[in-house]
């Protein structure tokens, strides 16, 4: 059987730092290549295919060729669970960018091939790409990309992967990165579809973590603000900051 190959920026062991599964260890495989250019980005360096990735272990970082087969990344992310007390069906494996959708079925193929749960985490910047492939996926994790910090508007790729969601009845969680720049309007904009076509999705209101280029992240008291709206309109929505770069972790 002849296995896709694709690019790849790192592999990692770690504790997640955000969303739903927050606090829980997860195998991070990050894709090489992304069309957006969000200015809070923690990890630039993921917006172009290199020729090489890293694999980080505790023994340090290997440097390993692209393109790379399903099998063979599956093969490293086992090994790195090898000194662990847990093996890798109790471990999700969460496929993040960069954009995964970019090599989506590179994704869907290691999907296939891990024994536990897998996480897709998306921009989602390409609804037809997502529409056809995110039902392969256990769990989705969506971004709501504003204009505000980024270039460009996804609002209509938005609105058709979370009608993708309604209709193919996905786990999904949603979640929207804020600024002091942020206005109330882009938050409602959110709200109102996803209380139109996926209400029960569980929403998270995350403040960015500041890199060099991203303007400040927002008050508490902007936080609260945008929090009680969502709550008004009987979502579950809540506030949930990046806890990685407090535990210095990956």
């Amino acid at each position: 059987m002849i296995m896709l190959k694709g690019h790849l920026d790192e592999i990692f062991f770690s504790i997640q730092g955000e969303g739903g599964e927050i606090g829980l260890p997860h195998l991070f495989c990050r894709f090489g290549g992304c069309p957006l250019r969000c200015i809070y980005c923690d990890t630039p360096r993921s917006w172009n295919r290199r020729e090489q990735f890293e694999c980080h272990s505790a023994d340090g970082t290997l440097l390993i060729d692209n393109p790379i087969a399903a099998d063979s990344v599956v093969n490293i992310l086992e090994d790195l669970l090898a000194d662990y007390p847990v093996s890798a069906e109790k471990v999700c494996l969460s496929l993040t960018g960069g954009e995964v959708l970019e090599q989506a079925e590179f994704a869907v193929e290691i999907a296939k091939l891990w024994p536990g749960d897998v996480m897709l985490e998306t921009s989602g910047s390409n609804a037809k790409v997502f529409s056809e492939v995110a039902s392969e996926f256990d769990v989705i994790s969506l971004d709501w990309k504003t204009p505000s910090l980024m270039s460009g508007e996804l609002f209509a790729e938005h609105q058709q992967c979370l009608e993708a969601v309604a209709q193919q009845k996905l786990v999904a969680q949603l979640k929207m990165v804020l600024s002091c720049q942020t206005t109330a309007a882009e938050v409602l904009e959110m709200y109102d579809f996803v209380a139109q076509t996926v209400p029960a999705t569980q929403i998270y209101l995350q403040p960015l973590t500041k890199v060099p280029l991203s303007p400040d992240p927002p008050s508490s008291e902007q936080m609260l603000k945008w929090l009680t709206m969502g709550i008004a309109r009987q979502l579950n929505v809540r506030v949930l900051p990046q806890v990685h770069p407090l535990l210095n972790a990956r």
